[in-house]
């Protein structure tokens, strides 16, 4: 008896975490604690036309990317990566600006020309892309290029 008694504890306390865990049953769903998404885009592509501003991203650069999502809070520290990205970052709010983040980063980007690395501090401004870093080497064929940007947005993009 007191053995099925065991065996039946057993099964309930392996249920709990399904139970916990079915509220969550999308992505989107872990985002309650962190309201904020760090988008961090990278390819081996131009990111910005050579005379233009930081903010002002290439349509290329924003189709052939690839994105990487964090979910964050305004205050927030952390590390992502993806087989070809890697970024530590640290966001403050700015005092008076409910919009404006202080963003300081350190990252690499590997690409079939090589590496490319950046860290740096920056101000984010909720919902604008900013060029982080990338690279420029000079083949036979031509350029080529590697970028990496990033923007902090609320989870339905804006």
């Amino acid at each position: 008896m007191h053995r099925i008694a065991s065996q039946i504890t057993l099964l309930l306390l392996s249920l709990i975490p399904s139970i916990a865990l079915a509220e969550n049953s999308t992505p989107e769903g872990y985002l309650a604690n962190k309201p904020l998404v760090l988008e961090v885009r990278y390819c081996e592509c131009l990111a910005i036309k050579t005379d233009g501003t930081p903010s002002d991203l290439l349509p290329s650069f924003l189709r052939e990317s690839s994105l990487l999502k964090v979910s964050v809070s305004s205050t927030d520290n952390g590390f992502a990566s993806s087989g070809e990205l890697a970024i530590g970052y640290e966001l403050k709010p700015v005092t008076g600006s409910p919009d404006q983040f202080q963003f300081n980063y350190a990252g690499n980007h590997t690409t079939s020309n090589g590496d490319s690395a950046g860290n740096g501090g920056l101000l984010l401004v909720q919902g604008q892309w900013v060029n982080l870093f990338g690279s420029q080497h000079e083949t036979q064929t031509g350029s080529q290029h590697s970028s990496v940007a990033v923007r902090l947005a609320k989870p339905d993009g804006s």
